[in-house]
This record gives C-alpha cells, sequence and structure tokens, in this order.
C-alpha cells in the first residue's frame, strides 16, 4: 500500500532580523518568493547570492535545504539543514524539516529525533507531530504513530496530512472503516491531493466487501479530479512501425523494493536494437539495487521536485513512445502527470494491478489470470495480457541454502505469512484460527515490520486467542534484512496466503524457498496474484475456491509429512526452470506487445493486442 505522506513543511513566521543589509534582505524575500511559486532553479541562484553576502543567513541554508530534499536530494538537505540549525538551533521548523530530510534519506530513527528537538521548542507543532507521525508508521511503530496522529488532529482539526498519515495506520490495524472516513476526510479538506485520493484506492483492495465495480468508480472519479479530459497534443514521434522505439519506465520505486526486483531482470534483457530504454525516477531513496538497475540503461532521469508540467515536458522532450507507469494507484506515482499524455502511447504495469481510471492511460499490461476474459468493463485502459504472467522473478542474489522443513527436524509443523499485517484482517484470521485448531501442536509464524511494536504484537495476539489460538503457538516477528527474511522460510513447512490481497513477490520467495503456498483467489485482480505464480508452476491445486477447500488444501500438505524435505528442492528447481524465472522469454513477450501498440499507433496493425489472451502450455 502507499506507505508515504508527504512531510508538512510549516511555514517560516519569522520576521527578518533588523541588521540585515537592504540588498541581502530584498535577495532573500525575492528567492522566498520564486521558491514559493515554485521556480527552483531562480531561488536557488537567489539564496546563494545572499550567503555570498552573508555565509551565516540561516534562513537561506534552511530553505536551499528544503528545497534540496523537495529536488531529491536529500543528504544535501540534511547537510544544509544541519548548518542552519549549527546558526539557529532555537527555530522548531529548522528541526521538523531536517527531519524530513532524513526521512526521504530512509533514517527513521534520526528522523524522529529531528522531530522530538522541534516537539520540545514547540510542543503544539502540529505539523511536526504528522510528520513524526509518517516516520513512526514506516519504522513499524503504528500504535505511537496513531497517537501522534490523532494529537496533530486535535490541535489543528483541519490538518489534511495528520488525516492521511493516520488512515495509512488504521488500514495496518484492520480498522479500514476509520481509515476510508480519513481518507475522505482529507479529500475533503485539500481537494488537490491526488495522493490521498490513491490511498484510498489502495485501501479498498484489503476489504473483503468491496468489488471491482467500487474500484472502477472510485478510479473514474480520481481520473475526473486529478487528470484532463483525454488531452490531444500533437506528438512529433515518426510513426514507422517497425523503428526502434524510444520505452519510458516511471516510478518511485527505483530501489530494494519489489518494483525493482521484478525490473531489473527485464531491463538487463531489453534488445537495445530495438528498444531505447529511458528510466524516470520520482525517489529519493538510493541503494544498491538503485545502481544495478542505472547501470542496466542507457538513460537515467529524476522527476523528484519537478511538477506535473515540468516533468512531462521532460518526458516530451525526449520523445518517448512508449510511458510505462510502475506504480498505479500505489506510493510516489505520477497519475496526475500521466493524465497530460506526455508520450503517444501510455501502459500501466508491474507495480499494481487494477485500472488507473485515466483516460490517457491506453494500455494495462496483465494477464489472463490476474484479468480473466470477461472482466474488461472494469477498466478504463485496454488490457494486453501477457501470455506468461505479469512479471517474471529474479531469484534473489543473497538467497541462502535451502534447509529441513522444521518438521523433518523433529519441530513442529508450522505454518507462516510474510506478508503485510494489514492483509490478515478478521476472516483470514479466522480461517486460520479454524486450521490450527485441527492440528494440535502446530505453530505460525507471522513476520512483518509492525509486529516490532509490542502493543501490535498484542492486538494480534489478542485476535488468536479469541479463535482458540492461544500465545505460546504465534511466533511474531518484526523486520530483517532481506537474506535473514528468506533463510527464515527455513522455520515455514507451509505458507499460507491472505486473501483478498494476496502475496505478490512475497509468494514468489515463499515458493523460491520450496515452501508450499496455500492460496485463495477472488473476483479482484488482487486476491489473483499467488494464483498466477502456481498456475505458471503447474501447481494449481494449492488454490482453493473457498473457505473450506482452502482449509482442506493446509490439511493434506499438513498430512504429507512423507517426501516433504524432496519437494523443498523440487519446488525450487520448478520455479528456477519454469517460465516465471524465464526473464528473457518473459522480456521478448512484453517487447512484442510494446510493439503491437506501436504497429496499431502508426495503423498498421490489425485491433487484436493481446498476443495470447490465454496462457498456453509451457
Amino acid at each position: 500500500m502507499n506507505r508515504k505522506s508527504r512531510r508538512a513543511q510549516g511555514k517560516n513566521s519569522r520576521s527578518a532580523p533588523v541588521s540585515w543589509q537592504a540588498s541581502a534582505r530584498d535577495l532573500f524575500l525575492a528567492a522566498f518568493r520564486c521558491h514559493q511559486e515554485g521556480r527552483l532553479a531562480e531561488a536557488d541562484v537567489l539564496y546563494r547570492q545572499v550567503l555570498k553576502q552573508d555565509s551565516s543567513h540561516a534562513d537561506s541554508l534552511h530553505w536551499l535545504g528544503v528545497m534540496a530534499a523537495q529536488l531529491g536530494r536529500p543528504e544535501q538537505a540534511v547537510a544544509l539543514l544541519r548548518q542552519a540549525i549549527g546558526l539557529r538551533g532555537d527555530d522548531p521548523l529548522f528541526h521538523s524539516n531536517l527531519g524530513n530530510a532524513l526521512q526521504e534519506s530512509d533514517r527513521l530513527t534520526e528522523a524522529i529525533a529531528a522531530y522530538g528537538d522541534a516537539l520540545r521548542l514547540r510542543p503544539a507543532f502540529h505539523e511536526a507531530l504528522s510528520n513524526l507521525a509518517n516516520a513512526l508508521s514506516l519504522l513499524g511503530r503504528q500504535e505511537a504513530a496513531k497517537a501522534c496522529a490523532r494529537r496533530a488532529l486535535v490541535l489543528h482539526p483541519s490538518f489534511a496530512e495528520a488525516a492521511n498519515v493516520l488512515a495509512v495506520a488504521l488500514t495496518e490495524g484492520w480498522q479500514l472503516t476509520d481509515a476510508f472516513r480519513l481518507y475522505c476526510r482529507a479529500l475533503l479538506l485539500v481537494p488537490g491531493r491526488a495522493e490521498a485520493h490513491s490511498n484510498l484506492l489502495m485501501c479498498q483492495y484489503y476489504d473483503p466487501a468491496s468489488d471491482e465495480a467500487r474500484h472502477f468508480y472510485e478510479a473514474c472519479l480520481f481520473a475526473r479530479r486529478y487528470g484532463p479530459a483525454r488531452p490531444s497534443p500533437h506528438f512529433a514521434n515518426l510513426s514507422a512501425p517497425d523503428r526502434r522505439l524510444r520505452i519510458g519506465y516511471v516510478s518511485g520505486d527505483f530501489h530494494t523494493h519489489p518494483v525493482g526486483h521484478l525490473l531489473h531482470p527485464v531491463l538487463s534483457c531489453h534488445d537495445p536494437a530495438q528498444f531505447e530504454i529511458f528510466c524516470y525516477s520520482n525517489g529519493t531513496k538510493m541503494d544498491a539495487m538503485t545502481a544495478r538497475l542505472q547501470g542496466e540503461v542507457p538513460h537515467w532521469r529524476s522527476l523528484t521536485g519537478l511538477s506535473d508540467h515540468e516533468a512531462a515536458a521532460q518526458i516530451q522532450a525526449d520523445a518517448i513512445d512508449i510511458l510505462v507507469d510502475l506504480s498505479g494507484h500505489t506510493g510516489r506515482n505520477r497519475l496526475p502527470m500521466f493524465a497530460l499524455k506526455p508520450a503517444p502511447i501510455q501502459a500501466s504495469w508491474l507495480g499494481y494491478w487494477g485500472t488507473t481510471g485515466l483516460p490517457a492511460m491506453d494500455y494495462l499490461l496483465t494477464d489472463a489470470v490476474t484479468v480473466p476474459p470477461g472482466q474488461e468493463r472494469w477498466y478504463s485502459e485496454k488490457l494486453v495480457r501477457l501470455p506468461r504472467g505479469r512479471f517474471c522473478f529474479a531469484p534473489p542474489p543473497d538467497t541462502p541454502e535451502l534447509v529441513d522443513a522444521p518438521s523433518q527436524t523433529e519441530g513442529p509443523l508450522t505454518f507462516g505469512s510474510f506478508n503485510n499485517l494489514a492483509k490478515i484482517g478478521p476472516a483470514v484470521v479466522t480461517l486460520w484460527c479454524a486450521i490450527l485448531r485441527e492440528l494440535p501442536g502446530t505453530r505460525l509464524v507471522l513476520k512483518w515490520a509492525t509486529l516490532e511494536d509490542p502493543r501490535v504484537r498484542q492486538r494480534v495476539i489478542d485476535a488468536f486467542l479469541a479463535g482458540g489460538i492461544k500465545a505460546e503457538r504465534l511466533d511474531l516477528r518484526g523486520n530483517t534484512p532481506h537474506a535473514e527474511m528468506l533463510a527464515e522460510y527455513g522455520d515455514v513447512d507451509i505458507a499460507l496466503d491472505p486473501f483478498p490481497f494476496s502475496g505478490g513477490m512475497t509468494s514468489c520467495e515463499a515458493l523460491w524457498m520450496g515452501v508450499p503456498v496455500v492460496t485463495r483467489p477472488g473476483p479482484n485482480p488482487s486476491s489473483r496474484q499467488t494464483f498466477g505464480f502456481l498456475q505458471s508452476l503447474g501447481l494449481q491445486q494449492w488454490a482453493a475456491t473457498d473457505a473450506d477447500d482452502y482449509r482442506r488444501i493446509a490439511l493434506e500438505l499438513a498430512a504429507q509429512s512423507v517426501g516433504r524435505k524432496a519437494t523443498r528442492q523440487k519446488l525450487r528447481e520448478r520455479v528456477l526452470s519454469g517460465s516465471l524465472c524465464d526473464a528473457p522469454g518473459f522480456t521478448r513477450h512484453l517487447e512484442q506487445a510494446f510493439r503491437l501498440m506501436w504497429r496499431r499507433y502508426c495503423g498498421a496493425s490489425p485491433d487484436q493486442l493481446d498476443p495470447c489472451p490465454v496462457p498456453g502450455p509451457e
């Protein structure tokens, strides 16, 4: 889900010191005005001119730091803001914006300390409280996050940022009705908050009562609010059906994130003779995966800090033929920019499974499992069903060796789920409790970052206790580095997939680590992700038709104690040798889809765009 919230910068209410030279004062006021109007290049020049006259000008250092964070340079922002604090450490705004920059750098513990400094100086600083709540939420401390966000709303009831942060935390706590209400409140307070509307759309997928009609309606409402009617810009792109195409990928997740992991094998397999690849990053987080992705493409651009119109202008200047959205309604998306139609063809893929609702988004790349034939009416885009699934999986480079399952080493048979805790709602808990009750002595491992919060742990324990499962049968684990997380699948015999929001990358990793996954696909595309992986592996027998069937499959797998060790190894071999890990083959199909889109745009291809509407035998 969308875990990010826009950090509130607050307003500089301090008057100009009387000791300033008039020219420095005028320069600063001009710089600040340019900054507020979004003319960042001009503001940068003027702030630096002030500093040439007065190198200890704290306000210019502070706002240069804020601007660096806006432009996706958080480390530079941190340095500038620390300089400003060194000159004037009693300004709570300086400390709050330092927290924002640290949060953008993923230095959450330091960010929390900076917000604490701001609140010691100004206890009723509602922006700092909201920002603190967001940092606590990202760190998995949901109960503390909710308390801070609620306090911010008491201080400032019309503060949309705090409502959005609180709604995110409530979603992870299975309080979906309250979360919906808060997202709607945020939208009423700031009607232009596209981020809050995307969060609302994501929240719907956690709700068992939500259906595709509801998703479609809300996505179309998003399009009406944040995008113009389908624009008709003139494109100078040469309409030659078979020429080399310029493909642009747009994401805020070009780092150690499922999108980064799943995109990398595709980038490494693209045919450079046929496709010239551009990556447009809307994020600030950079790590080893970012470096790997950058190494695979000839063109890398940052959209951070650019307005939608500025970002669209950059893409048009690059003469992109097909622009691909990798976010949908998840965090750091640029859907309002896509609504401006900066490329002749636009498609959504990979990071989101449902409709964007945008008339300017021409295609959705999916498959026949995620969106079965007959469901086209719930999508504003034309559907292109890839024949081997929506994406391919690359075995992680930090993969540990397979080990025997717990039940093979004289331990108890152990179920497990490493999914987002927000997916494990009351209906899921009820079914899992029923399975555990039928198998006395078995255990359940749950692993997610928020389980580091003692109050979240207790809430989970209480939910299972109400279903007749004592706390000693639960093994609740928090966040660990990726390699350690993979190794923890050695503590699991059978993985249980949540519903109606199934696992994605989580299910791939469980299967790769040799762990069978029981899933329950439903009508929504988010419920059918694991089913798609199982079908590609020829393991459809682990997909249930309803709750009773889910329970039956879990019990049958639990009874298959003989041969479980061999099953783990065979499952990994099956994943590695199947279409799920065939990056070259998957990329050829993706490129074929791009070529068909382009040929149709040029009027040189028939209307049929599904290269293979229904998956064929592998």
